[in-house]
């Protein structure tokens, strides 16, 4: 019994103690001048969906929950939402050329259509995320009919 009681201490003074290690989580940023919903023809379905189901890892407008603050969950938010900000960052959108504008909306489609973004690990916790069929369709529509836009354009 006594072992388990000084496991239990030891644990909790482990969790204190890497509540000192720096978060680091990415900083905002509250312009939105190059931002994918200010440059584009985008539908309000379309900036609603991408709002709620992509921009906290995929631009400079990550909502932190309190979780986000608490280590070690405050590790695993900063270091997804670096990955998905370098994967594609819908806030520094007319900074990429027109082709890597069309493979990223192309690759949208893709990972919407197949399911795969957003991520369950992001799904668990904001289940408001989950992509129904019909927002599926919206978005890849909506992907294809800006891709085709860039295509067009001289």
């Amino acid at each position: 019994m006594k072992i388990l009681k000084y496991t239990a201490y030891l644990v909790l003074a482990v969790f204190i103690a890497i509540q000192f290690v720096p978060k680091e989580l990415p900083e905002n940023d509250s312009d939105l001048s190059n931002d994918i919903i200010q440059v584009t023809e985008t539908t309000e379905d379309v900036k609603i969906i991408l709002q709620r189901s992509c921009y906290d890892c995929h631009s400079n407008q990550t909502t932190y929950p309190w979780y986000s603050y608490i280590a070690p969950v405050s590790w695993l938010v900063a270091k997804d939402t670096r990955h998905g900000r370098e994967e594609l960052n819908f806030s520094e959108w007319e900074a990429l050329s027109k082709r890597k504008k069309i493979k990223a909306l192309n690759d949208i489609a893709e990972e919407v259509e197949e399911k795969k973004m957003p991520l369950d690990i992001y799904t668990i916790v904001h289940k408001d995320a989950v992509l129904s069929d019909d927002e599926i369709i919206l978005l890849i529509n909506w992907t294809k009919s800006l891709s085709g836009a860039f295509l067009n354009e001289n």
